[in-house]
């Protein structure tokens, strides 16, 4: 039976050996695997869906063996925020005297550390996977930006935790929940694909060179500093503020959701619109320059 995927674009099945003559003596059929032009394609992108299956059995193995033999499991997701806005509380709000948008510094810097640990921890483990899965890619077929992808989507596992506290911490502190806690998959989903953009580009990068490994940690830790995340986005000159927002959509993912549990208010619509425009382009450049890298893997890895 031939199997095939293609026409015009992805790396396709081709037909098998035996089918062509070209058999194995006891019968075994040898598939050939041809490699696509490089480009994003109709049929690549229709690929990726064929094997959204693949993209999930890898989501769900890669929460596994990120928690396996962990004595507190997914505790570590809740820990890390916690123990980090705790810290900040002390040295920032109490010291420095980091204005915290009238709430309490601890619950300010909670709603900044949370969507923060999951765009970081998506982004390094996301521009690893390839590397970290290097025998895959030598031995089976399947779009390789299932691997990227697959640990940007496990990394939730961080982030719904997260949220949860959060909004536990809230109530907690005398706060009702309101009916605007609805909007929180918005900054959700801002954060879910602007760290994917992040992660299938420097996945692929990070076949090539491996410095990626080494400056991705040091970038996101000043990342950290140029991001709201433990001071008020109203720091920001008025004049520069929207440009900010939108070129990094992290600082539109954390004041939303400051917006939406702190304050009882709406996401900011326009800014949350431009912003997630802005990471759908940076998805699609990351996904052009992945196809492009992709052919090399198998060498380079």
């Amino acid at each position: 039976m031939m199997a095939q995927i293609d026409t015009s674009g992805a790396p396709h099945l081709g037909r098998t050996k035996d089918e062509q003559g070209r058999g194995d003596p006891g019968g075994k059929p040898v598939l050939e695997i041809f490699g696509g032009p490089g480009r994003v394609t109709r049929a690549s992108l229709h690929e990726l869906w064929l094997f959204r299956g693949v993209l999930w059995a890898f989501t769900v193995r890669e929460v596994k063996v990120r928690y396996k033999q962990a004595a507190i499991g997914v505790g570590w997701a809740i820990l890390q925020p916690l123990v980090a806005a705790a810290i900040f509380a002390l040295f920032l709000g109490r010291y420095a005297g980091i204005t915290s948008e009238d709430v309490p510094y601890f619950l300010f810097a909670l709603a900044g550390m949370v969507p923060w640990t999951y765009f970081s921890n998506g982004s390094l483990n996301g521009s690893q996977a390839l590397v970290a899965n290097e025998s895959m890619l030598r031995k089976l077929y399947f779009p390789r930006e299932v691997l990227p992808l697959s640990a940007v989507l496990a990394s939730l596992v961080d982030l719904l935790p997260g949220i949860a506290v959060l909004a536990v911490a809230v109530v907690v502190d005398g706060y009702s929940p309101e009916l605007t806690w609805l909007a929180v998959p918005v900054p959700v989903i801002l954060l879910l694909t602007f760290a994917a953009a992040i992660a299938m580009a420097l996945s692929a990068i990070n076949v090539y060179y491996r410095d990626v490994k080494y400056a991705l940690p040091f970038l996101i830790q000043i990342g950290l500093f140029l991001s709201p995340v433990v001071y008020p986005l109203s720091s920001i000159p008025e004049q520069w503020r929207d440009v900010y927002v939108v070129l990094n959509p992290v600082a539109t993912a954390i004041d939303d959701l400051r917006l939406v549990m702190l304050h009882g208010e709406w996401p900011a619509w326009g800014t949350s619109a431009l912003a997630f425009g802005w990471s759908l382009l940076l998805l699609a450049i990351g996904f052009a320059l992945f196809k492009r890298l992709e052919r090399g893997f198998a060498d380079r890895v």
